[in-house]
């Protein structure tokens, strides 16, 4: 399916200035699988060999805080405990098992890989004080995923350590020792799966409903950043409030809702477990606007949600990492694999597939970095990735430039099961080329 929109586009270099050319007709959204490249960029990665290594450790010296002859141990720091019990234990769990899946191969130039994975215990102080342990005794961050991020970057900047995870904050995304298998700078914004809602609801858009998490200034950036690209795209937001970490209920939201006439529901920042608690609430009010969840896939939605949330769309820039896309994305089927393998129990969200993708990430610049690694070495190899999709588990984005991918797919729940509808592709995503709106504040990249 084609989509002629008009639209921007916007070539980010590092420590260049910004490109926008308007794009008057020719914005096509078309299908592209998982060896999609971004502007300028090289062929994506695939998948690791499954056959096991030979590499010996012969040779092998202590080259860097972390590194022994037959190990190399990162740094994780992980909302965990706090503020939600097992918030963010996805993201472990995600880095744990991709180093597992490398070690079963027989890791990497002979050494094991190490993930020490530590609970920020939402407790900005003790973040700052594990991210300078780390930084002293272990080679690099891997798969970071906590609301205070920002309390990592001065020991991250001050010591110079590569820094391979999604950034939540503005501040990290645009950290020049961040390198994310997702870009998300927090000044940019995909616009493709908004001009496809705008085309299809033409009506609608001029009554939206937000509900944004609102426990960090994080978090409300995100909100502030899709408030603008909707603004920019025509929508009419009418409701919107922030909730904080601690709140379970939102029925006083949906009944604010439905007074005002909401007709498309947005959560943003909205997890799987949130995502299903108000479909819930939205089916004992009675109300049904259009459920447009960007974060609610993950394996809790639909137990959680009792039926409740057929109809619900899912905008995602992964792909459907649960199972549904196994057999056509055999990255899917072994992110699956070991997810399980490692934790049976655990429920399976978004940030476990980034998670993994930046373990992903930085296993392919560690490989590169020579037998005995550095730091410098392994920022050498990470600014050479200029396209990356972890196998296709991911869209394809510029981990080197810290361009954000413009590619998404579009599911669906139906009969109570989470499927691919059009206009995606039966595997792959549906690519915007350039189609990345520059949200007020934007600075260039400098690496």
């Amino acid at each position: 399916m084609a989509l002629h929109i008009a639209g921007k586009f916007r070539v980010r270099r590092a420590g260049a200035a910004v490109t926008t050319v308007a794009v008057l007709s020719g914005l096509t959204l078309a299908a592209c699988g998982s060896s999609s490249s971004t502007a300028g960029g090289s062929t994506a990665t695939s998948a690791p060999s499954s056959t096991p290594s030979s590499q010996s450790s012969s040779g092998n010296t202590a080259s860097a805080p972390g590194i022994t002859p037959t190990s190399i141990t990162v740094g994780q720091v992980a909302d965990i405990s706090e503020p939600v019990p097992g918030l963010f234990k996805s993201a472990q769990v995600g880095v744990q098992a991709y180093f597992a899946y490398i070690n079963s191969l027989g890791g990497v130039n002979g050494r094991k890989l190490i993930v020490d994975s530590r609970d920020s215990a939402f407790n900005p102080g003790k973040i700052t004080s594990d991210a300078k342990d780390i930084a002293q005794n272990e080679f690099a961050f891997v798969g970071n995923y906590t609301l205070f991020d920002i309390g990592m970057k001065p020991t991250i900047d001050s010591e110079h350590v590569p820094n391979i995870s999604v950034a939540i904050g503005n501040d990290l995304g645009n950290d020049p020792n961040t390198y994310s298998p997702t870009p998300s700078t927090g000044n940019d914004y995909a616009l493709g799966p908004y001009e496809w809602l705008k085309q299809h609801y033409p009506n609608d858009i001029q009554h939206v409903g937000i509900l944004y998490a609102a426990a960090t200034a994080s978090t409300k950036q995100a909100f502030t950043v899709q408030s603008q690209a909707l603004s920019h795209l025509g929508f009419n937001i009418v409701y919107a409030r922030g909730f904080s970490q601690n709140e379970t209920t939102f029925t006083s939201d949906v009944l604010a809702m439905k007074a005002k006439g909401v007709k498309i529901f947005m959560g943003v920042a909205f997890p799987d477990n949130y995502a299903a608690t108000i479909s819930r609430e939205f089916s004992q009010q009675n109300f049904h606007p259009l459920n447009w969840e960007t974060a609610g896939y993950g394996s809790q939605f639909l137990p959680l949600a009792g039926g409740t949330a057929n109809g619900a769309f899912l905008p995602l820039g992964t792909a459907l990492f649960l199972g549904q896309d196994s057999s056509a994305i055999p990255a899917v089927a072994t992110f699956t694999k070991w997810m399980k393998q490692i934790d049976s129990k655990d429920s399976i969200a978004l940030w476990g597939a980034t998670s993994w993708s930046a373990a992903a990430l930085f296993v392919q610049a560690l490989k590169d970095a020579g037998k005995n690694p550095t730091r410098a070495s392994l920022v050498a190899a990470l600014n050479k990735i200029t396209s990356f999709n972890a196998g296709g588990l991911i869209a394809a984005s510029n981990p080197a430039k810290n361009i954000p991918a413009n590619c998404w797919l579009l599911a669906q729940v139906k009969n109570n099961q989470i499927v691919r509808v059009s206009p995606s592709p039966k595997s792959g995503f549906i690519c915007s080329p350039g189609d990345m709106l520059p949200i007020n504040g934007w600075t260039p990249e400098t690496r």
